[in-house]
């Protein structure tokens, strides 16, 4: 599709050359169109490069502490889809691209939370996802739990709200004491709400303190 879109695109600018079309608009179609036609090669890259370059293996990582929860995601179909979307979200690098990163991680998270409505997962093996793995891969135990509430441990989501390793983890966290609030203890509430105040990177304005806010006023 691509390479259709980009041949067309070249074509279009070459037939304007010849026409009274702005240049401007002629330099924007080429250029669209060069890069069209590279983005395959891109992608084709991506995917040949073997792990510890490029490639990596997300769904792999999951089989590390929770098999039974891999096979599962394979046997959806969403094995290559993860893997590739993790290779995107690993590559880009840099502040500027923060905001991109966090789209491609909350598409896995989108992906993960679908297969745990349809299929049902192991809560020892969602735990084990979390305490054992990756960074990502704890992101994704509670991409899970987003889908299936009945997967929810509160000591998870107290280490994922009062540890985390990284700040996805802990926003994802949030949303889930904050949307499956009623399915809590008292005590949890409680120590939700003492490691919500504790914790350094709630501040007003960012993402995390504005699902914090909203955790506040359940609480109260």
């Amino acid at each position: 599709m691509c390479l259709l879109a980009g041949v067309g695109l070249l074509v279009t600018g070459l037939v304007g050359l010849f026409s009274d079309v702005d240049e401007g608009v002629l330099a924007l179609v080429l250029g669209i169109g060069v890069l069209l036609l590279i983005t395959p090669s891109i992608i084709d890259r991506i995917r040949s490069t073997r792990l510890g370059q490029f490639e990596v293996q997300l769904v792999r990582q999951v089989a590390a502490s929770a098999r039974r929860a891999a096979n599962s995601l394979q046997r959806l179909g969403l094995g290559r889809e993860l893997d590739a979307y993790a290779t995107i979200y690993t590559e880009l690098r840099g502040p500027e691209l923060k905001n991109v990163r966090a789209m491609v991680l909350d598409r896995i998270i989108e992906r993960v939370a679908g297969a745990a409505v349809v299929e049902k997962f192991d809560q020892d093996e969602v735990k084990a996802m979390f305490r054992e793995g990756t960074p990502i891969v704890r992101v994704l135990a509670l991409g899970l739990m987003e889908g299936d509430p009945s997967l929810i441990d509160g000591e998870i989501l107290l280490e994922a709200v009062s540890r985390p390793l990284t700040g996805n983890e802990q926003y994802h966290a949030l949303r889930l004491v904050r949307d499956e609030w009623n399915r809590l203890s008292p005590a949890e509430h409680a120590a939700l709400r003492s490691a919500i105040d504790a914790s350094p990177h709630l501040k007003d304005g960012s993402a995390r303190g504005d699902v914090a806010r909203q955790i506040r006023a359940l609480h109260g």
